[in-house]
């Protein structure tokens, strides 16, 4: 059996949860705040980042991807750690280049490591979730090359909504597609967006108020998962603990003994969300499988 590595992005949340593998790796993307640049999580987590965001209502951070050099020398040393092969997971190519510029990364790599590049179509702890996956195939004994079609189904086998307490930062950094449906009352909206099958953020539904939109988002969740007997649930907000709360105890109620994962939205991602934003995907894992 080849020895496996996986590679994730900071952007997947994975440094808040309590992982122990060895074989995973962690690509950092960058947020710019002033003159200032630091690397998500390590050198400024969610809690911190949205401190800065409630205390200063005008900041507009930005973000960028990892290096070419620092995926590169990622490659570098899990190939002298004795891996021979690794899998990459990307945030969604549809919003960031890292998936991009992780494809030059293996064209130009001149070592022997075998190098299998996914982009996942998906973001946040959804993103995360197909390394999660990863990490338990690999214990599994299977190989990149049986893993990596399973990732494929699975990316688009998933249902993704967030709630947006405030759309300032997704429209000013243009990561939303189809933005202009919204314009005209961006400040009085509490909307749903969508990731949808092309791994973009969307307009879902225009609610007023968070407290409606929230409920909606729940039932939206609720109806996709009738009739489903194998699934995984994810959670995801950016310091709205109260929302957080509410969406995950109804969807507990009536599944309580759903198969999930929550986490903080750390910073590079937060930079677009800003405060606020509640998040849950689920995934059929059924649908999944060959």
């Amino acid at each position: 059996m080849k020895k496996t590595a996986v590679i994730a992005v900071s952007t997947g949340c994975l440094d808040y949860l309590d992982l122990a593998h060895e074989n995973l790796f962690i690509i950092r993307c960058k947020i710019i705040m002033g003159d200032k640049t630091y690397d998500d999580f390590v050198d400024l987590n969610a809690g911190d980042f949205y401190s800065a965001l409630k205390n200063d209502q005008n900041l507009v951070p930005t973000s960028s991807m990892p290096s070419l050099g620092e995926i590169s020398e990622t490659l570098e040393t899990i190939e002298e750690k004795g891996y021979e092969e690794v899998i990459i997971n990307t945030i969604s190519s549809q919003l960031s280049g890292t998936y991009q510029t992780c494809e030059m990364a293996k064209r130009s790599y001149e070592g022997k490591l075998e190098i299998h590049l996914v982009d996942t179509l998906n973001a946040a702890i959804s993103e995360g979730f197909l390394s999660l996956e990863t990490l338990r195939l690999i214990e599994e004994g299977k190989t990149a090359k049986e893993i990596v079609p399973y990732l494929e189904r699975l990316r688009t086998a998933r249902t993704q909504f967030f709630m947006v307490d405030n759309l300032r930062l997704l429209v000013k950094n243009g990561r939303l597609s189809g933005a202009s449906g919204f314009l005209g009352r961006i400040l009085k909206i509490k909307p749903i967006l969508k990731v949808n099958d092309e791994g973009k953020i969307v307009p879902h539904e225009k609610i007023r108020t968070q407290k409606k939109s929230l409920e909606r988002m729940v039932d939206l969740i609720l109806e996709e998962l009738k009739g489903l007997d194998n699934f995984a649930i994810m959670y995801n907000t950016s310091d709205n603990k109260e929302g957080f709360e509410y969406v995950k105890k109804r969807i507990d109620a009536i599944h309580p003994k759903n198969k999930n994962y929550a986490a903080p939205i750390t910073p590079v991602i937060g930079a677009h969300t800003g405060t606020g934003t509640v998040g849950v995907a689920c995934f059929d894992l059924d649908a999944a499988k060959e």
